[in-house]
């Protein structure tokens, strides 16, 4: 590939979807603050990203929800990517009925249960509800894809849209703050860092979910948190790693702007594997945090 090929964005007005380099896709709206790649790559390591999760969290939700979802309810599941945990809840519970909303279309739009809906929606603009539709609302992993001053405004529009004594759930991953964090997992996390704070991201938003969810009104909020093991301990960790690797293998451009020594794609694949290795020497370990509350069952002013 040559250089004036590898520096020349072209931009997708349909999808609003920019081509960096040959290999990957990137999302090229320039109102999104969603920074990784938007591809059948990326939405794979979103799939096994999903059952990691639901393995470490022992499922997909914690609200108290298990026996309205099998009665039959309406979610909405927030920036649901190519819609892993969508359709795995779908398919759980078909007597409820699922929307999906992310900012670009990586979503099955053909097959898929009757019981699920996706559209295409930027959530940091609105949420394309009426007030009082959902009786559940899900969200997880967007610490990379929503702008600082974005989170108030989706967690209240959240409110708006739920039910009285409707649920709401967000799940996130605290970074940079690891567990044991070695040297070659500090250039990462600090990579991870800097580009956050050109877009004004908040990757330690876990560490305010619950502030935010009390400010926005919610009521009988509990907050859990767990850590999980990286490349060490069990299976769970093994894919976790995977999953971590792949999404530091697309982000390789900004690693290497501040280390131009990992500029080349074979010094750059070996010092994630390296850095594989030392999660598994220092035991490494991520910090996660699943928060949810509910709306008042009575509406202020009726």
């Amino acid at each position: 590939m040559s250089t004036q090929t590898s520096e020349t964005n072209i931009i997708s007005n349909i999808n609003e979807i920019q081509y960096k380099d040959e290999e990957r896709r990137y999302h090229g709206n320039e109102n999104a603050g969603y920074i990784l790649p938007e591809d059948e790559i990326e939405n794979d390591r979103m799939h096994m990203q999903h059952y990691c999760i639901k393995t470490f969290f022992g499922g997909n939700f914690d609200a108290p929800i298990e026996e309205l979802l099998q009665q039959g309810i309406t979610v909405l599941d927030s920036g649901c990517g190519p819609g892993a945990w969508t359709l795995d809840m779908a398919k759980m519970y078909p007597a409820s009925k699922f929307h999906g909303v992310d900012i670009s279309e990586v979503f099955p739009t053909e097959i898929k249960p009757n019981n699920v809906e996706f559209q295409v929606h930027n959530i940091a603009k609105s949420i394309p509800f009426p007030d009082n539709y959902f009786d559940y609302i899900h969200q997880r992993l967007l610490c990379m894809g929503l702008r600082k001053e974005e989170w108030s405004f989706v967690i209240n529009n959240f409110m708006r849209a739920l039910k009285p004594g409707g649920w709401f759930e967000l799940t996130e991953c605290t970074s940079p703050e690891m567990i044991n964090q070695g040297p070659k997992m500090s250039i990462l996390m600090e990579a991870l860092s800097e580009v956050a704070k050109i877009k004004n991201l908040v990757p330690d938003i876990s560490q305010h979910l619950e502030r935010l969810m009390k400010e926005a009104g919610a009521t009988n909020i509990i907050k859990k948190e767990l850590s999980t093991p990286v490349n060490h301990t069990n299976k769970a960790g093994e894919l976790l790693w995977k999953d971590f690797s792949m999404l530091y293998t697309a982000m390789r451009p900004i690693v290497s702007k501040k280390n131009p020594e990992l500029t080349s794609e074979e010094a750059y694949r070996q010092f994630l594997n390296e850095a594989g290795e030392e999660c598994k020497e220092y035991k490494t370990a991520f910090i996660w945090v699943r928060c949810y509350g509910q709306k008042s069952e009575t509406i202020a002013g009726k």
